[in-house]
């Protein structure tokens, strides 16, 4: 199947629709119930523990890892002026991932009975078959290319890069799960999983996105593409140290360097892109999708620069040199770069890009305003309570995982209309309406006769 074909059936559909499914039972409904458990005066016991890893694990590979994955399949070959040969591969990476992240899940509820161990074991091998035909399909597309090196491709492999290695640290931490019969994994391995998730796979191609498609939306400056290389090494080498401090058992020091070091090339990337900084000018086209989408995405950036000043001063703190974080009581600062980064701009994006690849309407805009304010105030009320240990900030804390569960539920409702037939029925009727209008317009103005110069002879 040549290029064209493979592009006309829409093959990130299905990845949208997983990531969506999984984010709402899985995902977000599995982190709102373990923090409206304590007001059911019901306790945490390490069944539920063993629930909030794997809730993690559903919403990083699941929730945001296949979204991206689908948005990859889509954007990658059209950032590189090349083209995938066949949609299978696609669909098998998808189905792999999809079957890991049930494993997985599966095996730690059970984690009681002879079949948890097998089940958690086999979830870590399909998750990195499925990431390893993502990264093999994509860097076929790579190597055809003679574009490279630009600002966003070298994001885009960079992300492709580290999907492969955040699979083989949760293979190597589901098996060593299963060799030890442990109901969870082991903390050091799982935080370094956790954030090469965050920085070195899922964050990296959304730089590469916003690098190339958001840069030319929201019509940002020009980027500083020499800080663009910066953030990138920063990120490399700051995610280097971290896996060797936490998978080798080296001084905490070792660590603490890779989180400063991979949050300080988060923040100059954000510098770089100049995504909160005004537009370079007025934005003047045919209007498709949400319009507020890039408030979304520069809130999604704010929300990126506090979470890595909070990593920063929790690594300083790690590693005694400085003591002026208080005690993180539900992870308040993974969760605003899950929820507050990661999300908000995944809503964003998503609603721009979704009705563009489909050439539909969003018949429901309001959704998304009151999705985006969910989301919102869902990482505010894990900021502002995720450090104290009060009655009113365990029914605040309930209340942010409510909120965050009604979030998603509320973008799944927008994205789920807008990939339908009528969503794109509509688009076509507005596009041809405003069409004929643009061309009643010319042809007024074409028959008006012209003004005859003035003599001043």
């Amino acid at each position: 199947m040549n290029s064209e074909g493979w592009s006309s059936q829409r093959l990130y559909r299905p990845f949208i629709r997983a990531s969506l499914i999984i984010a709402i039972l899985l995902g977000f409904s599995t982190g709102a119930a373990i923090l409206l458990m304590p007001l059911l005066g019901m306790d945490r016991s390490l069944t539920w523990v063993t629930h909030s890893q794997s809730h993690g694990i559903a919403q990083l590979f699941g929730w945001a890892g296949l979204f991206v994955m689908g948005f990859s399949y889509h954007v990658v070959p059209r950032f590189f002026s090349s083209s995938i040969r066949y949609p299978m591969p696609k669909k098998i990476s998808m189905w792999l991932v999809v079957a890991g992240l049930l494993f997985r899940f599966t095996g730690q509820s059970v984690y009681k009975t002879s079949f948890g161990d097998p089940l958690v074991a086999s979830g870590g091998i399909l998750l990195f078959a499925g990431l390893l035909v993502f990264a093999w399909t994509l860097f076929e597309v790579f190597r055809k290319s003679e574009s490279k090196s630009g600002p966003a491709e070298i994001w885009m492999i960079s992300g492709i890069f580290w999907s492969v290695v955040a699979g083989g640290l949760h293979l190597a931490i589901t098996l060593r799960m299963a060799i030890d019969s442990a109901p969870l994994g082991y903390a050091p391995w799982n935080e370094a999983l956790i954030y090469t998730a965050l920085f070195g796979f899922i964050s990296s191609i959304i730089f590469g996105v916003s690098a190339r498609a958001i840069r030319g939306f929201l019509l940002l400056k020009p980027m500083y593409e020499r800080l663009n290389i910066a953030a990138l090494v920063f990120v490399q080498v700051g995610l280097v140290l971290l896996i060797a401090g936490r998978f080798a058992d080296l001084d905490q020091i070792v660590a603490s360097l890779g989180f400063i070091t991979a949050s300080l090339g988060a923040l100059v990337y954000v510098f770089a892109l100049r995504v909160l900084e005004p537009a370079s000018g007025p934005v003047k086209r045919f209007a498709v999708g949400y319009a507020r989408y890039g408030l979304l995405i520069r809130t999604a950036y704010g929300w990126l620069v506090l979470a890595c000043v909070m990593l920063i001063l929790t690594a300083l703190d790690d590693a005694a040199i400085t003591d002026v974080m208080l005690v993180e009581v539900s992870l308040p600062v993974m969760h605003v770069f899950t929820l507050g980064f990661v999300t908000t701009l995944i809503f964003g994006a998503a609603s721009r890009f979704i009705p563009i690849f489909e050439g539909a309407d969003i018949k429901h805009p309001w959704l998304m305003d009151a999705a985006f304010i969910a989301v919102t105030a869902s990482v505010v009320l894990r900021v502002g309570f995720g450090f104290t240990i009060s009655e009113m900030g365990e029914r605040a804390l309930g209340a942010s995982g409510a909120i965050g569960f009604v979030s998603i539920v509320l973008f799944a409702v927008v994205a789920f209309q807008t990939m339908t037939e009528s969503a794109r029925a509509a688009y076509a009727a507005r596009a041809a309406e405003f069409g004929r209008i643009k061309f009643n317009t010319a042809q007024q103005t074409a028959s008006r006769p012209m003004k005859r110069p003035i003599n001043l002879g």
